[in-house]
């Protein structure tokens, strides 16, 4: 697997781990929303990444990891007195940022093609 393919792979665990603890644990309806929508986006970036590289892929990996950890930062914030919801946001807002992270470094070393395919 190449290094756009980890990182697809990456987005799939994040996005498995969001929708997972927002269906668990999530009881705030607006908190429940986004973070399932962001789940849902980071699951078909991953996937995309992983089939069908493409410049625009790598750039709405880079446009979802800088919102995957405002918001996280933010719920962090704001659950910051619950111990638990406090640790799962820094561990979701973790995992983002490495996904995000990695598909831009897999960016810098990747060839674009003139159809847009990686």
């Amino acid at each position: 697997m190449d290094r756009l393919g980890i990182a697809g792979a990456l987005w799939l665990v994040a996005a498995a781990f969001a929708i997972a603890i927002t269906i668990i644990f999530r009881i705030d309806p607006v908190h429940w929303a986004v973070t399932f929508a962001f789940g849902v986006v980071a699951a078909v970036v991953g996937m995309l990444l992983i089939a069908r590289p493409s410049a625009l892929v790598l750039s709405a990996s880079n446009v979802l990891a800088v919102a995957w950890i405002l918001l996280h930062a933010v719920l962090t914030v704001q659950q910051s007195d619950e111990l638990a919801a406090w640790i799962t946001d820094v561990a979701l807002l973790v995992s983002g940022a490495v996904a995000g992270l990695v598909a831009y470094r897999a960016a810098g070393s990747a060839t674009v093609t003139a159809d847009g395919s990686a």
